[in-house]
């Protein structure tokens, strides 16, 4: 049968595809795929990745045999149907509707996955065809989703794509349509099927922040690979190559080979030299796979680094090794195969290894890799489909004319990006405006080049092969997002394992409470510390300030300028917490010090009278953040509160210019002691006393240095005063009228 054979009217056709038309069309396929790859109608398997253009695709397969036979025919036609033809009309008229002309891969499968669940629901009670399906049969299958506990999302995609299937109707056969579902009733709303607690808020906002606890010290471990051990583990990693390259393969041996296989094994005899083994896991694995013998414990002779060294076959090794005899001729074995690079990297002055062996190589690059992915996205704010789109010679450094310094990265991006018809272009579009980075980010994106020759600086060719992909199987040349999940799990176990031997468990990473790490929840994390942790450092002295002023410039020309729009959310939050806490410490009776402590009274007391309860709209949150009045911020290692009037700041005369209003907050390293804006509460003075026991507990070392000593002590001095003038304002407490 033809593909749109049978008609309703002159110009509607309906959709019946034969086996052997292509599921994917021509205009919609990858760059590449040639017609014979491209999925059919009768398969039951559609590859749907031929529908995505990112470097970053991997298989996006379907299995139609998982899907109930009975109504297995009807919903194959409905989604040739919507890969096939434009979006019905019906669609883009609902309300609040982000619908495109052109359904995305990602989308597509959402849809099919929800055929799916919808399928073996109907199929379970025995519903075999969907004209039988009727509006009370939709309303019962929502309140199944409902109370199977999903989240509000999922629950609402699941009855989306069933709506999809009633718009599409006009182009389907009588037999493949389905009703007007009840929750498109224009009388409905969709809490009426979901329930009340249904809420559509979604975005990066509601991701979870990483906890500071694990999000420190692997951070600081990525930058250390970065800034510290790249050179190591870059010259190891091509000493390494180099070895692998030079291993003959079995149909081209060289005729000489087994004799310098000979000649090298009498050298190492005669010169008392030891045959390298494999190490670790690899041995270990390598070890139980080989070995015929169970008790046999002898360590596995690492074959493929003797080959790379000679230029022979992996077979012409074991030939002269069995030569030798079982005990390989009384030449002793070494602990490992160590490369020919020296290590240089240290850790606090210490060698962090004392060689890089053959099996700790690709590895360790792997590592590399990964803590240079966390620092480039962690750091710069971007999403994860544009730092693994970022391409070698991406970053440049640009001197102007004042003498300043900037790093800006030219790459893709894909969110928001359309034709001229407001579909989505599925292979995104350089980004007109270059991201501004820190010198870090930099530093990041020169070691993925020295790390390989591929275009795209974190490529699938950096990647342990265990299994050669199936022939249907799609591998774009760069790295999903979602590979980075274990990729980033095993470097924390590296990171880890490293801080245990080298005795640092100071800096070892414990498990994130929420789950693992994605790279989604980087971008709400480094907000969440720029605003929380306003004292606290990345490493090596870089502050969050600068990171914040870099995503500033960044976005702030966009007219999606999503990545302030999480940063203003993270402020917000930050601010209301400040707030909330002032007003706890009000009404506890602290007093309250200092040239702004009226300012202080007067925000907790209007936080508390136009926001108590909370506040959930963003509206509310806008108010919030752009009330001039109510702009507290609180360091936990200050001695006092930032109530910031930028045209009295010290900290930065010119915080009032050229600044968005919602990115201005205090630059706590640059505090003076004579701003108008600073205020104080007894609970700072309970932080000044600790300080003050920590100093007598520091100045009762006798062998504390004379310059740390004295610097304790005006340390001491100046704690002192600070309590003395809250001591001496003591009066001033909450109950006392601002005004």
């Amino acid at each position: 049968m033809s593909t749109l054979n049978a008609t309703v009217g002159a110009d509607v056709p309906l959709v019946d595809p034969g086996p052997d038309v292509p599921v994917v069309p021509v205009h919609r396929r990858r760059p590449g795929v040639r017609e014979d790859e491209v999925s059919r109608f009768g398969d039951l398997r559609w590859e749907l990745a031929h529908l995505e253009h990112k470097d970053t695709t991997s298989t996006k397969a379907f299995l139609w045999s998982n899907f109930p036979a009975s109504l297995r025919d009807p919903f194959m036609r409905i989604a040739w149907a919507l890969i096939n033809i434009s979006t019905p009309d019906v669609l883009h008229a609902r309300l609040g509707a982000r619908s495109r002309s052109v359904v995305s891969a990602s989308s597509v499968m959402t849809a099919l996955t929800g055929f799916r669940k919808f399928a073996r629901w109907l199929d379970a009670r025995s519903v075999m065809r969907l004209t039988d399906v009727d509006q009370p049969i939709l309303a019962q299958y929502a309140a199944y989703l409902g109370e199977k506990g999903f989240t509000d999302g999922h629950d609402e995609r699941q009855l989306f794509a069933l709506t999809r299937v009633w718009a599409y109707a006009p182009h389907l056969l009588p037999e493949d349509r389905l009703v007007m579902p009840p929750w498109e009733d224009p009388g409905a709303a969709i809490i009426d099927f979901l329930g009340d607690d249904f809420s559509r808020e979604r975005g990066e906002n509601k991701e979870v922040v990483i906890h500071p606890a694990t999000m420190s010290p692997l951070l600081i471990w990525a930058l250390r690979l970065v800034l510290d051990l790249a050179p190591d583990i870059i010259d190891a990693h091509w000493a390494w190559r180099r070895l692998k390259t030079n291993i003959r393969p079995r149909d081209a041996a060289a005729a000489d080979g087994l004799r310098l296989v000979r000649a090298y094994l009498q050298h190492l005899k005669a010169s008392g030299g030891s045959l390298p083994a494999y190490i670790g896991s690899t041995g270990q694995h390598l070890g139980n796979h080989w070995r015929a013998d169970a008790a046999d414990e002898r360590p596995l002779i690492n074959i493929s680094f003797l080959a790379g060294q000679l230029g022979v076959t992996r077979h012409q090794v074991e030939m002269g090794l069995l030569e030798l005899g079982p005990d390989f001729g009384g030449l002793t074995v070494a602990d490992g195969a160590a490369l020919a690079v020296d290590v240089t990297g240290r850790i606090d002055g210490d060698v962090w290894a004392k060689a890089i062996d053959f099996t700790e190589a690709q590895p360790l690059a792997g590592h590399l890799m990964t803590a240079a992915l966390l620092a480039i996205g962690y750091l710069s704010g971007m999403r994860p489909e544009e730092v693994l789109h970022l391409e070698r010679g991406c970053c440049i450094q640009e001197e102007r004319e004042a003498g300043t310094v900037r790093y800006r990265i030219t790459g893709r991006h894909f969110k928001g990006v359309t034709d001229e018809d407001g579909n989505t272009l599925p292979g995104g579009e350089i980004r007109p405006e270059p991201w501004t980075v820190i010198e870090l980010v930099d530093r990041a994106v020169k070691v993925l080049e020295q790390l390989h020759d591929d275009r795209l600086l974190f490529p699938r060719s950096l990647t342990v092969r265990t299994l050669e992909p199936a022939a249907a199987e799609i591998r774009a040349e760069g790295l999903n997002p979602n590979r980075f999940i274990e990729r980033i799990k095993s470097f924390i176990g590296w990171a880890n394992a490293t801080a245990t031997r080298l005795g640092r468990p100071h800096e070892l990473i414990p498990a994130d409470p929420h789950g693992p790490i994605t790279l989604r929840r980087l971008r709400r994390t480094v907000a969440w510390f720029i605003y929380r942790r306003p004292g606290g450092r990345i490493a090596l002295g870089l502050q969050y300030g600068h990171v914040g002023s870099s995503l500033a410039e960044s976005y702030g020309g966009r007219t999606k300028a999503d990545m302030l729009e999480i940063l203003d959310f993270e402020k917000t939050l930050a601010l209301a917490d400040a707030l909330a806490e002032a007003n706890d410490r009000l009404s506890a009776g602290e007093a309250v010090s200092g040239p702004a402590a009226d300012r202080y009274i007067a925000a907790g007391n209007e936080f508390t009278a136009r926001y108590a309860g909370g506040f959930a709209t963003k509206g509310q949150m806008k108010a919030l953040r752009n009330n001039p009045r109510l702009q507290i911020f609180e360091d936990p290692q200050a001695l006092l509160t930032c109530n910031l009037d930028p045209y009295k700041a010290l900290c930065d005369p010119d915080l009032a210019k050229d600044t968005k209003p919602s990115m201005r907050t205090p630059n706590w390293n640059r505090c003076n002691p004579a701003c108008a804006n600073i205020s104080r509460t007894d609970t700072h003075m309970q932080r000044a006393h600790e300080q003050l026991t920590q100093i007598d507990t520091d100045c009762a070392d006798p062998y504390l240095p004379h310059p740390i000593r004295r610097r304790l002590e005006l340390c001491r001095a100046s704690t002192e005063k600070i309590i003395e003038a809250h001591e001496a304002a003591a009066g001033r407490t909450a109950d006392k009228d601002p005004t």
